[in-house]
C-alpha cells in the first residue's frame, strides 16, 4: 500500500517536473528492501511510469535526441550492476542516500558543462552514464535532465523526451539485474504490478496538470521528501 501510494504521487511529480519521481520512489522502496533488490523493483515500476508518460506525450518527443541516448545505455547498465552487486548492502544504502542528498542540495555537482555547450552528440555519453547511474544508485534524472533540457524546444518536449530515454534505461537495468545478479522478476512481480497501475494513474493526472502548478511548490515537496528518506537510509546503514 505504501509503495502504491508513493508510486501514484511520484508519477504525478515526474509528469509535472520531468524528473524526481523515480528517485523518491526508490528511496521509499529502499526502506523495505536492500538496494540491489529495490533498484530493479523501482526500475520495473518506472518503466511503466515513463512509458505511459511518453505515450501520452508522444507527439512532443524529440526522437533524434532520444535515439542517441539509447545507444550505450545497456553497456552502462551492465557495468553498473557489476559494481552494485559487489558492494556491501549498507555501503550501497549509504551510496544511494548520499547521491539523493547531492541531487537535492548540490545538483550542480552532477553537471560539468554549461547549457549553451550541450549538443545532441553529447547524448551518446549521457545514455551510457544514465545506464551506469540507474543500476548503481537507481536514478539518473538529475544528471541527464540538463542535457535534455538543452536540446529540446519546450518544457513539454523535455518531459516527453526524458521519459522516452528513461524507458530504455529501465529496460536495460532490468535486463542487467536479471542477467548478472539473478534478480527474480516473478518473485517481485506483484509489487511491481501494483506500482505499475498506480503510476499509470499518476501519469494521467500529472499530464493533465502539466503547466498548471508552479514549480516552486514542486521543489519544496521534492526536497523535503528526499531529504527525510535519504537521511533515514544513511542512519539505518550506520546504526
Amino acid at each position: 500500500m505504501i509503495v502504491a501510494i508513493a508510486a501514484f504521487l511520484t508519477s504525478i511529480l515526474s509528469a509535472l517536473a520531468g524528473l524526481g519521481g523515480g528517485i523518491i520512489l526508490l528511496a521509499v522502496i529502499a526502506q523495505f528492501f536492500a538496494p540491489v533488490t529495490a533498484i530493479p523493483i523501482q526500475g520495473g515500476i518506472q518503466l511503466v511510469s515513463n512509458g505511459s508518460r511518453a505515450a501520452m506525450l508522444r507527439q512532443h518527443i524529440s526522437w533524434s535526441a532520444a535515439l542517441k541516448s539509447f545507444a550505450l545505455v545497456i553497456p552502462g547498465s551492465l557495468v553498473g550492476v557489476l559494481v552494485a552487486s559487489r558492494l556491501p548492502v549498507d555501503a550501497t544504502r549509504i551510496l544511494v542516500g548520499c547521491f539523493i542528498l547531492v541531487t537535492v542540495w548540490r545538483k550542480g555537482l552532477l553537471t560539468w558543462r554549461g547549457r549553451n555547450a550541450m549538443t545532441e552528440q553529447s547524448l551518446y555519453a549521457v545514455g551510457a552514464v544514465s545506464g551506469l547511474l540507474n543500476s548503481t544508485v537507481g536514478a539518473s534524472g538529475p544528471f541527464t535532465s540538463p542535457f535534455f533540457r538543452a536540446v529540446t524546444a519546450s518544457h513539454i518536449a523535455f518531459v516527453a523526451t526524458a521519459a522516452t530515454s528513461q524507458v530504455a534505461a529501465h529496460i536495460a537495468k532490468l535486463i542487467s539485474f536479471v542477467w548478472l545478479d539473478d534478480f527474480d522478476i516473478a518473485e517481485h512481480f506483484p509489487m511491481m504490478a501494483i506500482g505499475a497501475v498506480a503510476v499509470i494513474a499518476g501519469s494521467r493526472v500529472g499530464t493533465q496538470l502539466l503547466g498548471k502548478i508552479e514549480e516552486r511548490y514542486l521543489d519544496i515537496i521534492f526536497k523535503s521528501a528526499l531529504t527525510i528518506l535519504a537521511l533515514r537510509l544513511i542512519i539505518r546503514a550506520v546504526l
